[in-house]
């Protein structure tokens, strides 16, 4: 009897294995993706805890490597071109209006002079603090736009912040509820509040300045 379950199990392993090499030849013909998913070392991640059904590590990487063109001339001539636009127009002051994107407290926020930026939760200036923003990713004006990889330069953009006041928010209402069990629960709360104006933002120098040596004046 034992030597009969046995067998039946190992009957039973050997037909599902079969079967899942078959439905893998039937889903995958063709040199493609899908039957790397049904090998046995893909199984084998599958059947792990925690770990999703698309493993990207086992996927094989590509033989080629990408090549990055270089600019044509008439490409590096209108950038030089353009970046001397931009250059006389900051030297002239005719920038017109301009406006930033910062990353400040772990959001993004769209801004301008005399702009007031509200940040949420504990924040650690003071009332009265001058803050210099240096986490810039972008900088537009009337006619050109200054977009960071991902920020850009501390010494090509300036912007002076001053933190005005800390408050609280409304009141929020937080109920909670649970039919027919008796339960009932109601908090308020407020949320810290930190009001930052920004006072200025400036180009300084050339925009395709490039500084042999950058950031020597900061200790990190």
């Amino acid at each position: 009897m034992v030597s009969f379950v046995n067998f039946s199990h190992i009957l039973k392993i050997g037909a599902r294995f079969c079967t899942r090499n078959l439905v893998a030849e039937s889903l995958a013909p063709g040199p493609c993706q899908a039957k790397q998913v049904w090998n046995a070392q893909s199984r084998f991640y599958r059947k792990m805890r925690g770990i999703p059904r698309c493993v990207p590590w086992l996927h094989e990487y590509p033989k080629y490597q990408s090549e990055v063109r270089d600019p044509t001339e008439e490409e590096e001539q209108l950038a030089t071109d353009v970046s001397k636009e931009i250059n006389a127009k900051i030297a002239e002051n005719r920038v017109g209006r301009l406006f930033a994107v910062i990353h400040l407290a772990g959001k993004q926020f769209k801004v301008t002079e005399t702009d007031l930026v509200v940040i949420q939760g504990y924040w650690p200036p003071s009332p009265g603090d001058q803050l210099k923003l240096e986490k810039v990713l972008l900088v537009g004006g009337s006619d050109f736009t200054l977009v960071g990889r991902p920020i850009l330069n501390r010494e090509l953009v300036s912007i002076d912040a001053t933190v005005i006041d800390k408050t609280f928010s409304h009141t929020v209402t937080h109920f909670r509820f649970r039919k027919r069990k008796q339960y009932r629960r109601i908090h308020f709360y407020r949320h810290q509040q930190t009001m930052v104006r920004i006072n200025s933002i400036t180009l300084n120098g050339r925009v395709d300045k490039k500084l042999e040596v950058e950031g020597l004046d900061r200790v990190y």
